[in-house]
């Protein structure tokens, strides 16, 4: 018995297959695109990391969390081209306005999502409240980068 032990460390134990999330870009593209103007409510916010959720093994607690930080990323992408594409076109008076403001939302949304994550502490679901948090108010600040001053 022993052997067979020290036969599986040496060759490697077989490991559980790790979830790849697959985002459809296209999908957060259109999103970003289509959302109404003057409105950071976009009811096409998560629709992609739902579809990446329909994969094999997309509907653990891992795999949701995965999809949902994966379409993040695609937001966060928009939200840093806004927030630059602001600084390049603003006064400097403006300029210290917005990047005092962007740090609070930062600071906001990391104590808020922070705050759902604890109030499910003791629930396999917290990390799932915590990334679709962080999708939420990641997209949502996109969206109001992007109409910023009616630009």
């Amino acid at each position: 018995m022993k052997l067979i032990w020290i036969l599986a460390l040496v060759a490697g134990a077989p490991q559980a297959q790790e979830f790849a999330p697959v985002v459809n870009r296209i999908a957060v593209d259109g999103c970003f695109n289509q959302a109404l103007r003057d409105t950071a409510d976009a009811d096409c916010i998560g629709a992609a990391s739902g579809v990446c959720m329909e994969q094999s093994g997309g509907y653990s607690n891992q795999g949701m969390s995965a999809c949902t930080s994966a379409e993040t990323e695609l937001w966060d992408g928009y939200l840093n081209r806004e927030y630059k594409g602001r600084m390049a076109t603003i006064t400097a008076d403006q300029k210290t306005a917005l990047r005092t403001a962007q740090r609070a939302w930062i600071a906001f949304r990391d104590a808020e999502c922070g705050l759902q994550y604890q109030m499910f502490i003791d629930g396999t679901m917290r990390s799932n409240i915590y990334t679709g948090c962080m999708l939420d108010m990641t997209a949502r600040r996109a969206l109001t980068l992007r109409d910023l001053g009616g630009m």
